[in-house]
């Protein structure tokens, strides 16, 4: 069994670099090109397309002929202030994708919505995973690091993860605990609505905005046709010819 954690950002020096990125407020703009016209932040125009970040801490990107732009959640803000460290954006085969501790393994490709998020790689599999809003609006920069574990072509990632008898299992917070019981391996978290926080499910949600429009929700990626979403925050997103399909590990 092999783990892997992220949060490497929040570490030694990295801390100092981290509190002193001074981002300077940026100044909104408008960029036009072929006729067409975007306005926000990080604008950039190729291949046809112009795209802009609708917020300072996103990120615009041009690669292989996929233009998209993407926005951390907002609820970041809440917790970083202007202090939101700078995502990146990855590409592999026509796709792009865009947040933090990016992976990119065979032909997929894969970020955390945050930075207090991990991905992990495994036999052609990608998974990232990032505590929920609430977690990080409760620990802010105290958030505990999540990790991953792989076994065969099994990966995981969370909390307290454990391996039992061929099965993997994370708890989803901090305060949760993993154990095996009756020979069973269960993980059991405390309720969100227990962390003395308020959350708007909206907030939590990162943005992209490609080919087809701005969509917003989870795992968000790009193609040159095709971009989308998906909807629950355990969903993983991969691109189809037909267009971005994102679906819950295991289904």
């Amino acid at each position: 069994m092999q783990k892997r954690s992220g949060l490497r950002w929040l570490s030694g020096a990295a801390v100092l670099v981290f509190l002193a990125w001074g981002a300077s407020a940026k100044e909104s703009e408008c960029l036009t090109t072929s006729g067409k016209t975007a306005c926000g932040y990080n604008c950039l125009g190729s291949d046809g397309l112009v795209k802009c970040s609708q917020t300072p801490g996103g990120v615009c990107s041009a690669s292989s002929g996929v233009v998209a732009c993407w926005d951390p959640p907002s609820f970041l803000y809440r917790v970083l202030g202007a202090q939101v460290p700078k995502p990146t954006c990855v590409g592999t085969f026509g796709q792009t994708a865009c947040g933090y501790g990016c992976e990119v393994h065979s032909d997929r490709v894969q970020c955390a919505q945050t930075p207090f998020g991990v991905c992990g790689a495994r036999e052609g599999r990608i998974t990232c995973w990032d505590p929920p809003a609430a977690v990080i609006l409760a620990y802010k920069l105290r958030t505990p690091e999540p990790e991953c574990i792989t076994s065969g072509d099994k990966i995981v990632c969370g909390y307290h993860c454990m391996s039992f008898a061929g099965t993997l299992r994370c708890a989803q917070s901090p305060d949760g605990k993993c154990s095996v019981e009756q020979g069973n391996l269960v993980c059991w978290d405390p309720p969100l609505d227990t962390y003395p926080v308020v959350v708007d499910s909206a907030t939590e949600r990162a943005c992209i905005d490609g080919y087809q429009g701005r969509a917003c929700g989870y795992r968000c990626m790009a193609t040159a046709r095709f971009s989308g979403c998906g909807t629950d925050r355990d969903d993983i997103c991969r691109a189809q010819p037909d267009g971005i399909v994102c679906k819950k590990p295991g289904t």
